[in-house]
């Protein structure tokens, strides 16, 4: 007997093959979110004054050829903008590494199979199975999407001081924070409750 031209039964096949697609593709990118955070944490502890330069400049770059935020004159018992840069830095550099350091050792207990195998874990008739997929995914998703929201704030912290910060480096914070903290969120969703969506 012919089929006709819809056949409904390869649906919900094509749907799971589309979201594997889309869940391998999220947690690449999470991926290299973390692997570049982790550099970036690296990097501020090696040369924090790097990093806050990269944020809010340095000499010469905000109003008046000052450091923005940064009054003239040394008031006594002030820490120096000096110090207090490298301060920061390291801070946000910890950050950064506790959190790629955690993305990426979550990333890695996903089951070491292939995509299908990954969702196909979640599907079956197994109750072993769905339940380790979903703790797996869970854990990774809330590590992920824990860092996104620091990609997040990095973002609304920079709005608040738009028009304080030099241009270049607003700019390049915000599409960098901004775009860090669309990937990791999306893939935060797709780590913790792909397998369940799927399974519905």
């Amino acid at each position: 007997m012919m089929r006709g031209k819809h056949e409904p039964e390869h649906e919900p096949e094509e749907a799971a093959q589309v979201a594997a697609a889309m869940s391998v593709w999220l947690r690449r990118g999470a991926m290299a979110v973390a692997v570049s955070r982790v550099g970036v944490g690296v990097a501020a502890f090696a040369a924090p004054g790097l990093l806050s330069r990269s944020w809010t400049g340095g000499p010469g770059d905000g109003p008046a050829g000052q450091v923005p935020g940064q009054v003239p004159g040394q008031v006594p018992g002030q820490v120096p903008g000096r110090v207090l840069g490298q301060v920061l830095g390291r801070a946000l550099g910890g950050r950064d590494l506790a959190l790629g350091l955690g993305a990426l050792a979550a990333l890695r207990l996903r089951p070491a199979q292939s995509p299908a195998s990954i969702w196909g874990a979640a599907m079956s008739t197994d109750p072993g199975k769905p339940d380790r997929a979903a703790a797996v995914g869970l854990a990774a998703g809330m590590w992920v999407g824990l860092a996104a929201l620091a990609d997040g704030l990095d973002l609304a912290t920079t709005a608040v001081s738009w028009r304080d910060l030099p241009s270049r480096q607003r700019w390049l914070v915000a599409l960098s924070s901004g775009g860090a903290a669309a990937v990791g969120g999306a893939a935060a969703v797709s780590l913790a409750a792909g397998p369940a969506l799927l399974a519905d």
